[in-house]
């Protein structure tokens, strides 16, 4: 007799109407699962998370601000979500992870609840779990930046506008689907930009135009969608311009058209750098039967064929999207990770009772379905305990590791944090911002930034320096006294003053300042430099030098 409809453990449980929210409920533990262990990492986690940090103490919920200068690199719902999650859980490592973490959730819970709606649940689960166990997943879940909201926002603006399609098709209404589409690609505008609503877009329409369904064009372009788009994301946009003239050109000319296409930035990679990325990330569930995708049988017409080939669709254009600048993070590629999981998925049909008695329905080979099924269990749950021992291998490193470059080192000293901190002090940095200082000095300074602020070749870089002066284009009240030239800076740590200065330094600019580099450092770890100037006292070069006039 044959066995191929017997149950098994997975089978039920993917049918269970527990699934969900033990799916949710693991995922969330797993994504937030000890982000609270190392500092930030700098660059990026110390710059949005600083930025964030500045609008809530500021409590300026419009306006991004880095050194207390107007910061439109980017939009604000990284750091709104950022700035309410420490207004709620303090000013600590797990607030500020939080956000991606939780748009990590949406990606997983959308992608489970989509799938098992239009093909099975057992193809859900299975790719649920791919999705949530990646290592590169796994890793931007535990990642303070604006990358993984922008593609939870742009999965879900997938996700929302194939569900209103595929309603149709089946005579249910599609409104609230389109209305929360509209919804969703609003809110990846504020994520990131334009791109927030133009490649879901793209996706879906040209997944339209391949399947011949000309009649949902019309459907998707609702005119109430389109105004609540618009109620979304005008706002923002137009209370900057009516405070900050020439955002609009800024914002949307500068850093949407311009950066996309020009040359000169950092992390240039070659044409085929994702491609790899995505090899090596998916490297743990790759199996006999993936060379099936250039056979015809793989492509026949099935009912799931539709969904199969949207998720094809999302993954060529976004991959050949973000190929084409010369400029590479490796966080870019995060929003094709949901169409890969379901395509690993399709490559485990055999671990599900349902999905073997479908393929015995269309004759496929399963010989011994039972054995063959439970052998296929055992292969896909052994790949997840694998992806789940490497996470853990690296909140590990990462908790443990030396990591240079972070302000947690200056101020966990025996002498910080109250040493460091006085309501009058004044804080310089020398040819360096330290993005994550104010996060861990527990309060709010300003840091006056020495560097060559009239070099010719500014406007062309791309590095902190840049970001600093284009915010302080922007003519903030006081943010040009933030920016000094060296030459003012020694002639100001020659003035005597009734408030403590301290010099922020790295040991390879120091070289810059010959006149400091005999002085014995407060604190010292690695390259890293903290020099202390107390109050009424001046540094011992200055004895050479005229005496200046007060400040």
């Amino acid at each position: 007799m044959s066995r191929i409809g017997a149950p098994d453990w997975l089978s039920r449980l993917a049918l269970s109407p527990f699934v969900l929210p033990l799916l949710l409920l693991s995922t969330t533990a797993w994504f937030v699962l000890g982000n609270w262990f190392w500092p930030l990492l700098n660059p990026d986690e110390g710059r949005y998370v600083g930025v964030a940090l500045e609008m809530l103490h500021a409590h300026e919920w419009g306006t991004p601000l880095l050194n207390g200068m107007p910061y439109f690199h980017k939009p604000p719902l990284f750091y709104w979500l950022t700035a309410a999650s420490m207004a709620v859980f303090g000013e600590n490592e797990f607030a500020v992870r939080l956000a991606p973490a939780l748009a990590g959730l949406l990606m997983v819970g959308g992608l489970f609840v989509f799938v098992r709606r239009f093909v099975l649940p057992s193809r859900a689960l299975v790719a649920a779990v791919i999705l949530a166990a990646t290592p590169l997943m796994f890793g931007a879940a535990h990642y303070a930046n604006l990358d993984l909201l922008v593609a939870a926002m742009i999965t879900s603006t997938i996700l929302c506008g194939a569900t209103a399609v595929l309603l149709l098709q089946q005579g249910e209404s599609p409104t609230k689907w389109v209305l929360a589409m509209y919804l969703f690609a609003g809110l990846g505008f504020l994520a990131k930009g334009l791109i927030g609503f133009v490649l879901p877009g793209g996706v879906l329409l040209i997944w339209l135009l391949a399947e011949r369904r000309f009649s949902a064009i019309p459907v998707l372009l609702r005119l109430s969608g389109i105004l609540l788009f618009l109620l979304v994301v005008l706002p923002w946009l137009f209370l900057m311009q009516s405070r900050y003239p020439g955002f609009l050109h800024y914002y949307l000319v500068y850093q949407q058209f311009e950066r996309f296409s020009q040359g000169g930035f950092n992390n240039v990679m070659p044409v085929w750098f994702y491609v790899a990325v995505l090899l090596a990330s998916m490297l743990p569930w790759y199996r006999s039967g993936l060379s099936a995708i250039f056979t015809r049988h793989y492509w026949r017409p099935e009912r799931d064929a539709g969904v199969r080939r949207l998720m094809w669709v999302w993954l060529l254009l976004i991959l050949a999207f973000f190929s084409i600048p010369q400029s590479k993070l490796v966080g870019y590629i995060l929003p094709v990770l949901p169409p890969l999981a379901f395509l690993f998925a399709e490559f485990y049909r055999g671990i599900f009772t349902g999905d073997r008695t479908t393929a015995a329905a269309q004759n496929t080979n399963l010989a011994e379905p039972d054995v063959a099924g439970r052998a296929q269990q055992r292969y896909f749950l052994g790949r997840v305990l694998a992806c789940v021992a490497l996470g853990i291998a690296g909140l590990v490193y990462l908790s443990v590791a030396h990591l240079p470059g972070s302000s947690r080192l200056v101020t966990a000293m025996d002498r910080a944090p109250q040493t460091m901190v006085g309501a009058h002090d004044r804080y310089y940095s020398l040819d360096n911002y330290p993005f994550d200082f104010r996060f861990y000095t527990g309060h709010n300074p300003d840091l006056y930034v020495v560097s060559d602020w009239n070099d010719p070749a500014l406007s062309t870089k791309d590095n902190w320096q840049k970001e600093l002066w284009d915010a302080n284009n922007f003519g903030a009240p006081g943010s040009a006294s933030h920016l000094l030239l060296p030459a003012d800076f020694l002639r100001s740590v020659c003035v005597p003053v009734d408030y403590r200065r301290w010099l922020l330094a790295d040991a390879k600019q120091m070289d810059n300042y010959p006149e400091l580099k005999k002085l014995t450092p407060y604190f010292e770890e690695d390259r890293r430099r903290v020099y202390l100037v107390p109050a009424g006292q001046v540094l011992p070069f200055c004895a050479s030098r005229p005496v200046p006039s007060a400040q």
